[in-house]
């Protein structure tokens, strides 16, 4: 559960409607019993003409006999035409019941909807604030392709495959709950039979659906290969046509996407065993309910009767559509489980470079920066060491060296797209973790060695950043 406790965290927002859903939730399985309850006193009618025997209604059986004696009474009380008003009345309760039953199921996806886009929305902004504030160190690690990966489809399968089956591990296992409840009132005998069963199927069921968290996970890896082949492409469009490299390069998008297909192939294979794969089983527990159940009707081992064992197998197969259901969501988690890891390695991962918002103000540069014996490493790679340097302000530097000499490095620590892992380094004699981020990039202009324009305006390609800013 410790992969869900984000989501989980995003519901503390909608505890009412919570709530609420839980409630309709609630009524709507009821009414659906009571629509369910009318068949056997319909069948009673038909076959025995009403319950002459007034009883205090103390069981499920007792109610059903004092609802029998009352229709029978009824009945009597109309003569010929008695049994025809009671189908009636039946039909209008059923009708009523089942009216009730489908308002509250859509009035409980009335308040689910928006609980479910609102967590993907949190989800969403959440990741992209993190990317915000990721020191550029992060992306030098990550595949461009793979973050997008991330932000997209792993969204899209969180959406799809959690969020998406929210009503149905809510819903479902309360349905299950409530009617396993009303068959153990009934028959606890048959229900015993019944408990021994369920757990088994549920086993078999989850040894089954156990790979599919592995298999994601590949697939999600393929998928973010993919998009790199692809980033790289359009980026490097000029440079492949060049160079004739558009065979190369076709070979590795086509090898990455066959990959692909094979891993969603076999993902799709189980998750569709899912619905067939319950609904076997529970065909399967139901043919040896009717056996067992049977056995005690026809042998008086129990005081089931035929109108009870009717009900019993009424309700049952009222179990199988969200035990279905339920089945399915257990599935689909485990493909999102996946998703929500690769998620997390974004939402968790260090932030080093520290914004130190209530830190000095810079307003203006005075007179000098100073690398003091400044040293940097990725990893356990370092890059600079030892470097001590002083620029002076209204002078020009130019860094002159190979390619892959630290340049951009040395460069990149000014604006402190990374911080120096040793040494330190001085603006105008304070060391440039002690003032506040945003005030020591505000006196700077940078032109990188890849310009891009955002797909704006020109006047905000200009002004960006500046708020308020003048024609």
């Amino acid at each position: 559960m410790k992969k869900y406790a984000r989501l989980i965290r995003y519901l503390k927002y909608h505890k009412t409607k919570i709530v609420l859903y839980f409630i309709c939730s609630v009524l709507s399985i009821a009414f659906s019993l009571v629509s369910f309850s009318g068949v056997p006193i319909f069948m009673n009618i038909i076959f025995k003409k009403g319950q002459a025997e007034k009883v205090r209604p103390e069981s499920i059986f007792d109610v059903m006999k004092y609802i029998n004696f009352e229709i029978g009474q009824f009945m009597s009380k109309y003569g010929d035409q008695g049994p025809i008003m009671a189908i009636g009345l039946i039909c209008i309760t059923i009708i009523i019941a089942v009216f009730l039953k489908n308002l509250f199921f859509y009035l409980s996806f009335y308040i689910l909807s928006p609980i479910k886009m609102s967590i993907i929305t949190k989800l969403r902004a959440e990741i992209y604030n993190k990317l915000l504030q990721l020191p550029i160190g992060y992306f030098t690690d990550q595949r461009k392709g793979d973050v997008m990966s991330r932000m997209t489809n792993d969204i899209a399968e969180i959406e799809l495959s959690v969020v998406g089956t929210l009503e149905g591990l809510i819903k479902d296992p309360l349905n299950v709950i409530v009617i396993l409840v009303a068959l153990v009132w009934i028959s606890p005998t048959l229900s015993l039979f019944l408990l021994i069963f369920l757990p088994i199927t549920g086993i078999i069921i989850g040894r089954i659906s156990r790979t599919l968290k592995k298999q994601s996970n590949i697939s999600a890896i393929k998928l973010g290969e993919l998009l790199s082949v692809l980033d790289e492409t359009l980026s490097g469009l000029r440079v492949i046509k060049a160079f004739n490299a558009e065979r190369v390069l076709r070979n590795k998008f086509m090898t990455t996407n066959n990959a692909l297909f094979h891993v969603r192939n076999k993902i799709q294979i189980r998750r569709d065993l899912a619905s067939p794969l319950s609904e076997f089983l529970g065909v399967l527990v139901l043919s040896g309910i009717l056996w067992f159940g049977g056995k005690l009707v026809l042998g008086h081992a129990s005081s089931l009767n035929a109108d009870g064992f009717i009900m019993y197998i009424i309700l049952f197969s009222q179990v199988i559509p969200p035990a279905k259901s339920l089945s399915t969501s257990f599935y689909n988690m485990q493909k999102g489980s996946a998703a929500i890891g690769r998620i997390e390695e974004i939402l968790q991962a260090p932030i080093k470079v520290d914004e130190n918002e209530n830190g000095k103000q810079i307003p203006i540069f005075n007179h000098s920066i100073e690398f003091k014996n400044v040293g940097f490493a990725y990893d356990e790679h370092v890059i600079l060491k030892n470097i001590n340097l002083v620029i002076e302000k209204g002078k020009t530097v130019a860094l002159v060296g190979s390619s892959g000499a630290g340049k951009s490095t040395l460069a990149d620590l000014v604006p402190r797209f990374h911080d120096v892992t040793s040494g330190e380094l001085l603006i105008d004699g304070i060391n440039i973790k002690e003032y506040s981020l945003q005030s020591v990039r505000n006196l700077m202009g940078i032109v990188t060695q890849e310009p891009i324009l955002f797909n704006d305006t020109i006047a905000n390609n200009i002004a960006l950043g500046v708020e308020h800013a003048s024609r």
